[in-house]
């Protein structure tokens, strides 16, 4: 099969083995699958990451076999492994948390080298986690689940409740996108998004912010009303915005990092102290959070058309990274291994 390779913040194209499904695994044909802001941190950062990892107990990566990226996926089950209840068909499309289950541990999908992702034409998914993409809804939004459960959990960590709080959303890339969007479907009439490009202010309305500001021109917390209560949702994966906002939010706020920025963040404690501020960092979702997001797509909740934004092949995936450093010219790109296409 052909995979884009990623080595050395540069991708080529290459064939690969075709992956064979083990005990409890599906193969799985590529439909779509979306750049994530992840990725373009792997991109840049792989070997840091990496270090980190092994930091943590994770084991160590020998980046010299090559990443293949992709977790962001619509995929169609080909063939069935060993021991598969096989309650999906052949030619089904799904979608899933994107972990694969080894020894009952999960495993990342395309974020290692040992477990390929989906900018490749096959990659390996555990069946017990796949769930089935229902008819009528388009590939390119069930691409959209997963940032969109990112979105979930994130305001499902918060302590927003309803009407009596405000919101605001810092960066508005997909991720910001999706939390605004949920806290639109969870019924929260104030949302104020803060990101310094035109067009990603103009798709945070389109998605659910009531006010959209350019951070230099206007504090996000200007419009708030006094004494609101009011929860942050830092998704801008920036050094040093954590930091401004603990200056900035007002007293008793809740401030959840979604966002992850690369090395190390500081911030004053006395501030956060005297403000007695709430600090939450989320990573991921629950399974039930994605299939609810999953949910949300197929009911129509989601206004995802215009956050996709361009479609490329295999070898467009160099093209399309360089182009998301522009945010002015891209939200969301897919990748369709059966297209020739490039931007």
């Amino acid at each position: 099969m052909r995979a884009a390779v990623l080595r050395d913040r540069s991708f080529s194209v290459e064939t690969r083995p075709m992956p064979v499904p083990g005990p409890g695994e599906v193969l799985l044909k590529t439909r779509l699958c979306g750049i994530c802001g992840s990725d373009l941190h792997l991109f840049k950062h792989a070997a840091e990451i990496a270090r980190l990892g092994e930091e943590l107990g994770a084991p160590a990566q020998d980046l010299t076999k090559g990443l293949v990226l992709g977790h962001e996926y619509v995929g169609e089950v080909a063939a069935f492994g060993p021991g598969t209840a096989q309650a999906l068909k052949i030619g089904d499309r799904v979608c899933s948390v994107p972990f694969l289950l080894k020894n009952g541990a999960p495993a990342p999908i395309g974020a290692n080298v040992e477990i390929d992702g989906a900018y490749a034409e096959y990659f390996l998914g555990t069946e017990a986690l796949l769930l089935r993409i229902p008819d009528g809804v388009p590939d390119a939004a069930a691409a959209l689940v997963e940032p969109l459960g990112i979105g979930i959990h994130a305001v499902a960590k918060s302590r927003i409740d309803g009407n009596s709080h405000a919101a605001v959303v810092l960066g508005c890339g997909p991720i910001g996108l999706a939390v605004a969007a949920v806290l639109r479907m969870r019924g929260v009439e104030t949302i104020v998004a803060s990101d310094f490009s035109t067009r990603r202010r103009a798709l945070a309305l389109q998605m659910g912010a009531t006010l959209a500001v350019h951070p230099r021109e206007a504090s996000p917390f200007a419009a708030l009303s006094a004494g609101r209560p009011v929860v942050v949702f830092d998704c801008t994966g920036v050094r040093g915005v954590l930091a401004q906002a603990i200056r900035d939010v007002p007293v008793g706020t809740q401030i959840v990092v979604a966002g992850i920025p690369q090395g190390e963040e500081s911030f004053s404690p006395m501030i956060a102290i005297a403000k007695e501020l709430n600090l939450q960092f989320v990573l991921y979702y629950a399974p039930e959070e994605f299939a609810a997001a999953l949910d949300a797509v197929a009911a129509g909740q989601l206004d995802w058309q215009p956050l996709v934004t361009g479609t490329v092949g295999l070898d467009g995936i160099a093209g399309a990274f360089a182009a998301l450093e522009d945010p002015e010219a891209h939200a969301k790109i897919m990748i369709d291994p059966s297209s020739d296409a490039r931007l």
